[in-house]
């Protein structure tokens, strides 16, 4: 594996692909003063998929670029292999990265980033991160694949128009890549040292472009599509997603199954969702469904040893099965771009496995969109260790505090170690909100 990965940025201007370069160090076996290799630059959105060169076209300028069907030149991968040593043949090479992959690492001395997910956004994220290198490169090239100026939306709102799925997982998705060039600029060994990372549903995305696993387009062409996708889904059913706060005896499988039973009896309902959406720390969970579900819930719940029950804002029943078309979306969406193994290691929200390869990752990327997000198994497999053994530097890489809160009740003695990377002033507030809100 290779000393150090870049982050490439692409923009467009007057018809032209420049390249802008982010020096992200990403892997198991550097050092702070290791030296960065320059990638060739290899532009995924001016490339004609009849012709082999590189070109530059004017086509779709002002509009939502076309995806392009076929990409040249070396992968990501091949790349880092040959920055570590000459290319060799046969099985030396693969013993040589797996030798590398092996390598450990003091934990006192590595970071892991976590990057956060829908329900983070708040208006005025990304403002303070203007004045830092690449950051206003990365909201021009999204305005040119997304098509409208995100950026002013971050800053400006209105909330409304930022809540709304179809804005907001982007917008938590290229703030948060924002916040990594700003810790690169302020503390660039906490970025060349980290070992591991993990998003909370979009986040994902985010740690895998952190990774070197998806270039920063295609990552941003994937979220466009599953944030649209989930936007319709959610349109289709009245639904929603409701945080509650349960006992040690509280029977979470049960209140879920109650509720669905109360819909079909009640409503005629044929076939009502109702089940748990997040696994936020223990006793802690989303639970999403149609609203009657939701209102029975609400109703009852306290019979069922709820303590606390908090209506989430959101426009759908997100990661569970109201969300099957939208998977749909996703999986087609993923099927078009180029995914490499991460660099560093990326646990995934379904299963807290490690990604390993890109088949894996195509699979559980897109069960993800209607699969239940287990961000407290995940926490428990990211920090699990022997007991004395030192935790690593956590920093939450992106808007809100939410992950840390959250960590705080899954693993205290990591939670010591965390850090936020601040959006704006805003974040104080929310980190302080949800704290108060854990510990409630």
């Amino acid at each position: 594996m290779a000393s150090s990965v870049l982050r490439r940025i692409f923009y467009s201007k007057a018809g032209s692909c420049h390249m802008v370069l982010s020096a992200f160090k990403c892997s198991t076996s550097r050092s702070p003063t290791a030296t960065l290799t320059v990638l060739p630059p290899r532009c995924k959105f001016s490339q004609d998929s009849k012709d082999s060169t590189t070109t530059t076209t004017t086509e779709n300028v002002g509009d939502t670029p076309k995806l392009p069907q076929n990409l040249e030149g070396k992968t990501i991968q091949e790349l880092l292999d040959n920055a570590v040593t000459e290319k060799s043949e046969g099985p030396k090479e693969k013993d040589l990265t797996e030798q590398k992959r092996r390598v450990k690492k003091d934990p006192r001395k590595s970071t892991v980033f976590l990057f956060p997910g829908q329900g983070a956004q708040f208006v005025g994220m990304a403002r303070s991160l203007l004045g830092y290198p690449n950051v206003e490169d990365i909201f021009a090239r999204a305005r040119d694949i997304l098509g409208y100026d995100i950026l002013q939306l971050c800053v400006n709102g209105p909330l409304e128009e930022l809540n709304k799925t179809v804005h907001c997982q982007p917008a938590v998705f290229l703030t948060s890549l924002a916040a990594v060039e700003k810790l690169r600029h302020e503390n660039p060994t906490a970025v060349e040292t980290c070992v591991a990372a993990a998003g909370f549903s979009v986040g994902e995305y985010a740690a895998l472009v952190f990774s070197g696993a998806l270039s920063f387009e295609e990552a941003l062409y994937v979220v466009k599509e599953r944030a649209e996708a989930m936007q319709r889904a959610s349109e289709e059913v009245p639904s929603g997603m409701l945080s509650v706060l349960g006992r040690p005896q509280t029977r979470f499988p049960q209140l879920c199954h109650d509720a669905r039973i109360y819909c079909k009896e009640i409503h005629n309902m044929e076939d009502p969702v109702c089940s748990i959406a997040n696994y936020l720390y223990p006793q802690a969970r989303v639970i999403g469904g149609n609203k009657e579900c939701l209102s029975y819930i609400r109703k009852h719940g306290k019979k069922y040893g709820l303590a606390r029950m908090k209506p989430v804002p959101v426009s759908g029943a997100f990661h569970t099965a109201l969300m099957l078309s939208a998977q749909d979306a996703t999986y087609k969406a993923l099927q078009e771009v180029d995914i490499e193994v991460p660099v560093i290691n990326v646990h995934s929200n379904v299963d807290t496995s490690s990604y390993q390869n890109p088949h894996q990752m195509r699979r559980l990327l897109t069960e993800q969109v209607a699969s239940p997000v287990k961000w407290e198994q995940l926490m428990h497999t990211l920090y699990e260790r022997a007991q004395g053994q030192a935790f690593p530097d956590t920093y939450e890489v992106g808007p809100g505090g939410q992950l840390g809160a959250v960590l705080a009740r899954v693993n205290m003695k990591a939670r010591k170690e965390y850090q936020k990377v601040s959006c704006g002033e805003e974040d104080s507030d929310l980190t302080s909100n949800v704290q108060a809100t854990a510990n409630d």
